[in-house]
């Protein structure tokens, strides 16, 4: 797994989004709600590297300036291959949101963070927050179903999430 930088949502936010995965879940269709620690609360990821040197990771705390921040989860996105969907939402591409992701990226690079997915790149990124996921194919319509209008929600605080220390850091303090 990647280190990632994830934007998160208020309380309010996170609050309708479980809603959504509870009506996912209730329709029969394992969901992202099923769990609630900490580590799967609602989010978008802004960024994924291979290797977060401590200067990139430090840097990260100047995004905070861009929040709070609007977001506007829109259509059901389904990715993945067969046997491994996942169904998200799509996350409209404000120049809000843009700006925070080009500028995440412009960090992470000048502070020598390495690799990570050609799709989270500046201008191939599709940014999306994840209602469910390992889906098999017979799963997807339900999960479909089970889904409401298009919504809004508030991005309020950033994240790191370091999978090789299972460590969580909110970014702009220093506390894990």
């Amino acid at each position: 797994m990647r280190d990632s930088l994830d934007l998160l949502l208020d309380a309010e936010g996170e609050g309708v989004v479980r809603e959504e995965w509870d009506r996912v879940a209730a329709a029969g269709v394992p969901g992202a709600g099923v769990r609630r620690d900490a580590g799967h609360a609602p989010h978008l990821t802004v960024a994924e590297r291979d290797e977060v040197p401590a200067e990139a990771d430090a840097a990260l705390d100047a995004l905070v300036a861009h929040l709070p921040l609007t977001l506007h989860l829109g259509a059901p996105l389904v990715l993945g291959a067969a046997g491994r969907r996942v169904v998200a939402r799509v996350v409209a591409p404000t120049p809000a949101l843009l700006a925070l992701h080009a500028e995440a990226a412009r960090l992470l690079r000048s502070g020598g963070a390495r690799g990570g997915p050609p799709w989270s790149a500046p201008g191939r990124w599709v940014p999306h927050l994840t209602v469910t996921g390992r889906l098999i194919d017979d799963q997807v319509v339900p999960a479909l179903t089970a889904l409401g209008a298009p919504y809004e929600v508030v991005g309020a605080r950033l994240r790191r999430w370091m999978p090789g220390t299972r460590t969580l850091r909110d970014v702009g303090s220093r506390e894990g």
